[in-house]
């Protein structure tokens, strides 16, 4: 009887579960400059934490990640519209909402196998929907 329930829960156990990914804390995470409306360029950051929160902030196109991880961090009371929510990863996809002074953005998509994130966005804020791909950038000594 044993060896029959044995081999009916082989097949079982052989199944490959999918591999769960995850965000790195070493860095941020940045769009490309978007010159859509703005004559200035705009992109995003994102930075995530081992505790399960995110920040998130746009800026205009001229910093880089070193001067940008300087003051983006989540205790930094002199920002005045960083956005904060909690992220929620499940296999290689991830889901979170940021909240700020001004409203709500939801995100929701994957990580890639190279650690990319492609993720679609809503504003609750103007109605904003789109796409967008962060990629990381490791930055030592993060504040």
């Amino acid at each position: 009887m044993k060896s029959i329930f044995l081999i009916l829960l082989l097949p079982l156990l052989s199944v490959k579960q999918p591999e769960t990914k995850s965000v790195r804390f070493d860095g941020l995470y940045v769009t490309q400059c978007s010159f859509e409306d703005d004559i200035e360029g705009d992109k995003q950051y994102l930075r995530f934490y081992p505790n399960g929160k995110v920040i998130s902030i746009p800026t205009d196109c001229q910093g880089d990640g070193v001067e940008v991880s300087s003051w983006f961090y989540i205790d930094n009371k002199e920002i005045e519209y960083l956005n904060v929510g909690e992220y929620r990863i499940n296999g290689n996809q991830i889901a979170f909402s940021t909240v700020s002074k001004v409203g709500i953005v939801e995100y929701k998509g994957k990580i890639t196998k190279e650690g990319v994130l492609k993720l679609k966005y809503k504003s609750l804020i103007n109605g904003d929907r789109g796409n967008e791909e962060f990629k990381f950038y490791q930055i030592n000594n993060l504040p």
